[in-house]
């Protein structure tokens, strides 16, 4: 056998919840033009993951690329790889979820392609020890992972398959080529050819995998691809070089491991780095360019799990899933439901860096969407219950009916963190904190911009568009709903919005006492303001109710000191809601989804309100995204020593009592 060999594999993967006519796009011009051409070389042999979306979408909508599918497949020349059905990072979802969402995928390619998957491919290279044990006993022996994981693990012959294990079940890992990765199809086939006689030179086999959208969806690479010819003349210059290509189970099948190997925790090296906060990105990034390259593999970034800490948002999502997950098996609640949470499982809302939707409102909203739905599967709680749903030590307070579903945080600041229209399915309150990110301060440099060429989507530096400073002012606290402000005389709702306000109570983030009082739930803090000769005791309590379509919560001030207060307290609510879904009435109430739900602040002084925006990044360059709006009705207040001042704020249906 020739050991000129080239293995190589193209993953295409659009999220859960994308819209249509983005998913329309991509087959146009990247994923049906590919396959095209690649069928006009039937002697190269490639190894092709699709993700589910893009299976239903592709058996419903797609017909000619999905015949296309089946003919590579029946004449041996594609090999069609496993993996999460609905593309989750396997090591986020709870253990039987794992097993249910590999099962699905090759039960599909099998039915439909008539393939057993003996390999797979990893969500984003995610790779957790444990993970050779899981895959095993779903029958797959194989997967690509970047060569930044073999690196980490000393591994310095990257031109060669290896053999992991957990627990004794086995599994072969091929590392991918990473300058083959930045190459392809990103610089000219003399470069390309350079790297591709170097390894065989050296006696290894080429390993390249990678996201197919690089072959036409990715700025620029539709006219270079396929315009200017670049994947044609690619397959001809592997056919005239006499480079092989074979399938990986035939590698496999025909090559032992070189090795025993253990690779720790990691993921592609740009995902080890988007996972950081902004400041250790900058030290990695310094420490990387101080270093000889032998020291390279002592450099690691950081962890996947850490964009759970890194964006709470992301974690509140990711508990919901697996409470969700807890719920309907404890229920006994399979079929839909199941499908529902798997599709909730979707990895793109989780995590931000180039790639990811965290910051794209329609994910985050398609994922809570399918988690509710599974969750309508399950049993409604008996009135509230206590659970601490997050895994931090503190204790939440969850509440269903048929109208709203409701998450409580005494801990922080006895804050609303999920207000849920069941109707809809609908997380009202998925809305994103504006926070600083590493690429607001890289963009602020000189860079290439998107018109760079002969560069990867990694490497092309991007400007921030003009007038971005009302976008760099970064929260202070998360976005949640119900969070209680003792503004200083004089606050506007200016300042109120770019975030330039004092806070003269302790009440944001502070604990609260909860009690529970059959439907209803109480929340109490016994705080302080602070004034001209120091705090003052002031008694905050919130009683919390949902019936008949409406959600009430009702507000108690209670001046604990020995003088009269003067205040202005605002209650923040910050609810998701486009800006076709908005209406702010003349009433001072606010109407949300075309009517089906008003927001009610009774007798308030004014609604200072205005729409969250963030500015984050994309392959495409910088995105500006509406994430919601604040909503925050105010109430100035004076209150004489020992008195208590009562408000209340209302989010009904519009048909409620």
């Amino acid at each position: 056998m020739s050991r000129r060999l080239f293995l190589f594999a193209v993953h295409n993967h659009q999220p859960v919840g994308n819209f249509d006519h983005v998913v329309k796009a991509a087959f146009d011009a990247c994923y049906r033009p590919f396959l095209e051409v690649l069928a006009g070389h039937p002697g190269f042999r490639f190894a092709l993951h699709f993700s589910g979306p893009l299976w239903e979408h592709m058996e419903k909508n797609e017909r000619g690329c999905w015949d296309l599918v089946r003919e590579l497949a029946g004449r041996g020349q594609v090999e069609l790889l496993g993996g999460g059905f609905y593309e989750p990072v396997l090591s986020l979802i709870p253990e039987a979820d794992r097993a249910g969402q590999l099962r699905m995928m090759n039960d599909f390619i099998r039915e439909s392609f008539g393939q057993r998957p003996r390999g797979l491919w990893l969500t984003e290279r995610v790779w957790e020890p444990h993970l050779p044990k899981v895959l095993a006993e779903a029958g797959l022996e194989y997967t690509l992972l970047d060569e930044e994981h073999f690196r980490c693990a000393g591994v310095r012959d990257l031109g060669a398959s290896y053999i992991t294990e957990e627990e004794g079940r086995t599994l072969r890992v091929f590392p991918v080529d990473k300058a083959l990765r930045y190459l392809v199809p990103f610089h000219p086939l003399g470069d390309v050819d350079a790297r591709l006689r170097a390894i065989h030179d050296a006696g290894g086999t080429a390993i390249l995998g990678d996201d197919g959208e690089k072959f036409g969806l990715w700025p620029g690479t539709r006219a270079r691809v396929y315009d200017g010819g670049w994947l044609r003349s690619f397959l001809a210059h592997v056919e005239d070089r006499g480079i092989r290509t074979v399938s990986f189970s035939e590698f496999l099948d025909t090559n032992p491991p070189a090795a025993r190997i253990y690779l720790p925790p990691a993921s592609y090296e740009e995902m080890t780095e988007w996972v950081l906060e902004p400041e250790d990105q900058e030290a990695l990034a310094r420490l990387k360019a101080g270093v000889p390259p032998e020291a390279r593999r002592f450099l690691r970034g950081g962890f996947f799990r850490d964009f759970l800490r890194k964006y709470p948002e992301a974690n509140r999502l990711h508990k919901r899933m697996v409470m969700v997950s807890d719920g309907l098996r404890a229920a006994g609640a399979p079929g839909e439901g199941l499908r529902h949470l798997y599709r909730g499982q979707c990895n793109d809302p989780y995590w931000h860096g180039v790639f990811g939707g965290l910051y794209l409102p329609h994910l985050r909203e398609a994922a809570y969407h399918h988690l509710l739905e599974a969750e309508k599967r399950t049993p409604d709680p008996p009135g509230w219950i206590t659970l601490d749903y997050d895994g931090d030590g503190f204790r939440e307070l969850v509440y269903r009916d048929a109208a709203f579903g409701l998450m409580v945080k005494p801990s922080a600041g006895g804050a609303l963190v999920e207000i849920d229209h069941r109707p809809a399915s609908r997380n009202i309150s998925d809305v994103l904190g504006r926070r600083p990110e590493a690429y607001h301060r890289q963009g602020a440099k000189d860079g290439e911009g998107e018109g760079g060429t002969g560069k990867s989507i990694h490497e092309l530096a991007k400007r921030l568009p003009p007038d971005t400073a009302e976008l760099l002012r970064y929260d202070l606290y998360p976005r949640l709903s119900l969070i209680d402000h003792v503004f200083a005389p004089g606050t506007t709702a200016e300042a109120f919005r770019s975030a330039a306000f004092e806070e003269l109570g302790d009440f944001v983030g502070g604990a609260f006492t909860p009690a529970i009082a059959g439907p209803s739930l109480r929340l109490e803090r016994r705080g302080s303001v602070r004034g001209e000769e120091g705090g003052r005791p002031i008694v905050l309590r919130k009683t919390i109710a949902s019936a008949g379509g409406a959600l009430r919560v009702d507000i108690e001030i209670e001046n604990g000191a020995g003088r009269p207060l003067s205040l202005l307290f605002g209650s923040e609510w910050n609810l998701l809601a486009f800006p076709h879904e908005y209406e702010l009435r003349d009433d001072g109430r606010v109407s949300l989804y075309g009517g089906a739900l008003l927001f009610e602040p009774a007798g308030a002084a004014a609604l200072w309100a205005f729409p969250l925006r963030t500015l984050s990044q994309s392959e495409e360059g910088f995105d500006i995204i509406h994430q919601g709006y604040c909503l925050c009705p105010v109430w100035p207040l004076e209150l004489a020593p020992g008195t208590t001042q009562r408000l209340s704020v209302a989010l009904r249906e519009s048909d409620a009592r």
